[in-house]
């Protein structure tokens, strides 16, 4: 991905988004969000179904906690709005 951004009339800088190989990435379908006076703190889980029952239903999950973020209060809303401006698209 590539995002260019105009400082001046004349210059341009081209900045380039990329993962190394030891990057965490994940799929997240349960998110803890935690707020404390100074920080916001965004805890993400996958959900992990538990062998049927013998009729063919799962009653039982595990949510296993994948990853935790810690963001201050500024980030934490500017995040916010950029998840809700993607989110109504």
């Amino acid at each position: 991905m590539t995002e260019e951004k105009e400082i001046s009339e004349s210059h341009v800088v081209e900045r380039y988004f990329e993962q190394s190989p030891e990057a965490i990435s994940f799929y997240c379908d349960y998110t803890q969000i935690i707020a404390t006076g100074h920080e916001v703190v965004m805890q993400l889980y996958e959900t992990i179904p538990a062998p049927p029952s013998r009729d063919g239903k799962i009653t039982k999950v595990m949510s296993r906690l994948r990853g935790t973020i810690t963001l201050s209060i500024a980030h934490a809303q500017n995040l916010g709005k950029l998840l809700v401006e993607k989110s109504k698209r």
